[in-house]
């Protein structure tokens, strides 16, 4: 039998997590020895979903043995991964973000422009012929719940809704609202961490035309917690920019219920999102509207500018 480790991205969410759990239950049934691993500690909302489904949180990892088999999961870009990408041996890359990824060996590649990657995991299971158990459809759902922020991010497709509906029917899972609304309320709980670790939650770094480009996000139901820190995370994302080399930071904080974005911006870049985004900036604060998704409505636009 052989072995094979299943990897989400550095700083792991709910779908990405979700989605090593699952891949690794399907390369079990294709015959592997498959387990899922982390690279960095959970989110919140992570932790509530694994207590809840009585899940065993996988183990820690950021580099294995050269030749080991991987799996990647919601992630294929090299500063996304493991350390030692270059000395492993890629098997299968399953995802849905944009593709920026190369490998020297033949291997089993599935991208979907669709919101979660679990939509592509589950066309994954009935096209193999493999079951779909409730515990397996609660993980599925789950996911689709935390990628689309319940069906509102831009990224949803009918698709995602579809299967969504599938897998709610297997489930044990009673109110698909009333339980994504417990994990965006256990996502906001974030009275108790760091700065460092509020702006770590979900960030994507770009290149492009040789400059470099952080975006955070901070999804929550509760955005004065992170706004009324605005001060500390202007000197925190200063300190990251300098020290990183950075063209261009910022921070969104996305409040789930009102389906809105403000967006923290340090002094020296509000042009850029004046200009790209047709706004203006008010103490390091710039209204983006219901821009809820990072991916499709602020990173293409952002990539446009610092391209020219």
């Amino acid at each position: 039998m052989r072995e094979i480790k299943v990897v989400w991205h550095k700083i792991p969410d709910t779908d990405c997590t979700l989605s090593a759990i699952i891949m690794a239950d399907y390369l079990t049934k294709k015959w592997y020895k498959a387990n899922p691993y982390i690279q960095w500690k959970l989110n919140k909302e992570t932790e509530f979903v694994l207590s809840k489904l009585w899940v065993e949180t996988p183990e820690i990892a950021t580099n294995f043995p050269a030749w080991t088999n991987v799996c990647l999961t919601d992630h294929n870009e090299e500063f996304q991964t493991l350390d030692n990408l270059d000395e492993l041996n890629v098997e299968y890359v399953v995802d849905h973000h944009k593709i920026n990824f190369s490998c020297p060996n033949p291997l089993y590649m599935r991208f979907e422009p669709i919101c979660s990657t679990c939509s592509i995991t589950y066309k994954m299971y009935k096209e193999a012929g493999f079951e779909i158990s409730p515990k397996i459809a609660d993980l599925m759902l789950t996911w689709i719940l935390s990628d689309s922020l319940m069906f509102r991010s831009a990224t949803t497709t009918k698709e995602d809704t579809i299967i969504a509906e599938k897998l709610f029917e297997i489930s044990n899972i009673e109110n698909m609202e009333e339980y994504a609304m417990e994990m965006f309320n256990a996502k906001s709980d974030l009275w108790d961490i760091s700065v460092e670790d509020l702006i770590k939650y979900d960030y994507k770094v770009f290149e492009t035309n040789w400059k470099k480009i952080w975006i955070w996000t901070l999804e929550t139901t509760n955005p004065d917690y992170a706004l009324w820190r605005k001060e500390e995370i202007i000197n925190w994302l200063k300190e990251i920019k300098e020290k990183d080399g950075l063209t261009f930071i910022m921070l969104s904080v996305v409040d789930i219920i009102k389906e809105k974005n403000t967006t923290i911006i340090l002094e020296e870049d509000s042009s850029v999102i004046g200009k790209v985004f047709n706004t203006k900036v008010e103490s390091n604060l710039a209204d983006l509207w219901n821009r809820l998704s990072r991916k499709k409505q602020v990173m293409p636009q952002l990539t446009e500018y610092f391209s020219k």
